[in-house]
């Protein structure tokens, strides 16, 4: 019987529009996220593993591999989730412990974020995002349940919120932290909690994300060369301005897709953080606001869902999530368009 509850028989295009929308725009953005890696990634395929298909196989491989995941989540009841929140939350934090261990995870640009696991590669700074977010919502609709103080629930999620925060800051990844304080916002706003103890939580984490960018002398390089203009800011600078370079050399409907020239060793990382530069060298001004367009109504009909919905933790729960999602998206653009520093 319980078994039934935590995995019902529906159909989740049929319970709202919105769902539909949703999952047209997943399916579409997924599409175009092979297409480019496919383009993207040619040249470094070939220079590192003397296989122009190297990175596109895995890339559809993971595609195949979501599909069927979305598919099934689809039809598990979320309402499943609060049952293993806590356990799913200790192995999220255990893998980023042990991701630190040297010897176990490599070191990649000086970092140690991914376990190497036969043909695939896993992030449990990613994992660990959506432990989170699902704990909270938890922890957010018990106090809603049982009419509990807020201090009775904010405390425990704000030490664990501080643990996750220290070991990804140890990895170091600091744009993954600024996406998990993003989104605890957001589930806060999402879960009507007062306004000043988001205000609070705003604040703290404003404190703790600016402490940690002037900790190293090479992030406040990185921040100083942001707001400068000197030569040695354009040395320091060099990805963005690459960026910039491919940004601007697409015009309005880019040089054509598979015709990037920045994707050959001039633009570090075309095929993963900056891919966004590649599709607007390629796709043109066209293509990057198809993409932006595509993640204003992924918010959009989020928004919808969440107001839809009756359920508390339902509500935060799809708040929460989408709210993960949209802030990854908007933080990574702006920072392939010089908005905000690397």
């Amino acid at each position: 019987m319980e078994q039934e509850e935590n995995f019902q028989r529906y159909n989740v295009f049929k319970i709202n529009i919105e769902y539909y929308f949703i999952f047209i725009i997943v399916l579409v953005l997924s599409i175009l996220g092979i297409v480019m890696v496919s383009s993207a990634s040619i040249a470094v395929g070939e220079k590192y593993f003397n296989d122009a298909f190297y990175f596109i196989r895995r890339q559809a491989v993971w595609w195949v591999i979501s599909i069927g995941a979305l598919l099934l989540f689809s039809r598990v009841n979320y309402r499943f989730y609060s049952k293993i929140s806590l356990i799913f939350l200790l192995v999220c934090i255990a893998l980023l412990a042990v991701v630190l261990i040297p010897g176990v995870a490599p070191v990649i640009g000086g970092a140690r974020r991914w376990f190497n696991l036969f043909f695939f590669n896993i992030q449990p700074s990613e994992i660990a995002k959506l432990g989170l977010v699902i704990f909270i919502c938890d922890s957010l609709n018990r106090r809603y349940i049982n009419r509990m103080s807020f201090k009775n629930i904010f405390w425990p999620s704000f030490i664990i919120l501080l643990v996750v925060t220290l070991l990804i800051f140890l990895e170091p990844d600091f744009g993954t932290v600024v996406v998990i304080w993003i989104t605890v916002f957001i589930l806060f706003f999402v879960g009507n909690v007062r306004f000043p103890h988001i205000i609070s939580l705003g604040g703290i984490g404003l404190v703790v994300l600016v402490a940690y960018m002037f900790m190293e002398e090479y992030r406040r390089q990185r921040i100083f060369a942001f707001f400068s203009s000197s030569s040695h800011s354009e040395s320091i600078n060099f990805q963005i301005n690459q960026s910039l370079i491919a940004l601007g050399s697409g015009h309005l409907l880019g040089s054509g897709l598979g015709n990037s020239i920045q994707k050959y060793s001039y633009l570090p990382e075309a095929h993963t953080d900056f891919i966004f530069a590649i599709i607007g060298e390629e796709l043109g001004i066209a293509g990057t606001i198809g993409v932006v367009v595509l993640f204003i109504a992924f918010a959009f009909f989020a928004v919808r869902i969440c107001q839809k919905t009756k359920d508390y933790y339902g509500r935060v729960i799809a708040g929460g999530l989408a709210g993960m999602i949209i802030s990854q998206a908007i933080i990574n653009i702006a920072v392939v368009t010089g908005l905000l520093p690397v």
